[in-house]
């Protein structure tokens, strides 16, 4: 089991939340994505374009792949110098970033997570399937949780941010894993997941 890697032209398969969730088409390779998926922008009353991370500006929205390559295709499209671009690219950076973090925040504001291996392990041992968020620099840690997972299905283990990122939402202290059991902000943690990491060129999610 190896987090799954994915380019941005690979074949969707959604899951069945995703397969309900309205589809919007990538303005530059066509391609159909849930719109949790996508990066959407808005433009103002002179046609500037701005990026809505959250999906909520108003106006009428065009969607885009959440990797560098496509958003700097549409950025210039619409006319936008390279140093304008950049600094688009690198706001976007942090802010992808930011929601998943504040996404994970949520989820323990709610008591809809847990963290560590041991809490892992109990939680499978209880029947849980919980979505299984793993440090980018925590690589190593899939050997050990190769075997908490052998036989089991439907736990998918999607990568966030390094472990003192992530421990920030906690005391301070380098946080490595974390499982979700709540499934609406999880849904919501899987798509800033699969955002993040495709903008950032990371291995996407790979479910067991």
């Amino acid at each position: 089991m190896t987090p799954r890697k994915e380019s941005p032209d690979s074949g969707w398969k959604p899951s069945d939340a995703e397969a309900s969730s309205p589809w919007r088409r990538c303005a530059i390779t066509r391609n159909r994505r849930p719109k949790e998926y996508l990066l959407r922008f808005v433009t103002d009353p002179s046609g500037q374009l701005f990026e809505d991370v959250t999906g909520r500006l108003p106006g009428r929205g065009i969607h885009v792949l959440p990797d560098r390559k496509r958003v700097t295709a549409l950025l210039t499209r619409h006319k936008m110098g390279r140093d304008e671009i950049e600094v688009i690219l690198s706001r976007l950076e942090r802010t992808l970033e930011q929601r998943l973090l504040d996404g994970v925040g949520l989820a323990r504001r709610c008591g809809g997570c847990r963290k560590g291996l041991r809490e892992v392990e109990e939680l499978l041992k209880r029947g849980t399937r919980p979505l299984l968020l793993l440090a980018e620099d925590a690589s190593p840690l899939i050997a050990r949780l190769e075997p908490l997972l052998e036989g089991i299905d439907g736990v998918e283990i999607v990568t966030v941010p390094n472990q003192e990122r992530l421990g920030t939402l906690w005391s301070g202290r380098p946080v490595v894993l974390v499982a979700v059991t709540h499934p609406g902000v999880g849904e919501r943690i899987r798509a800033d997941a699969a955002r993040w990491n495709s903008f950032m060129q990371k291995g996407d999610s790979g479910r067991a």
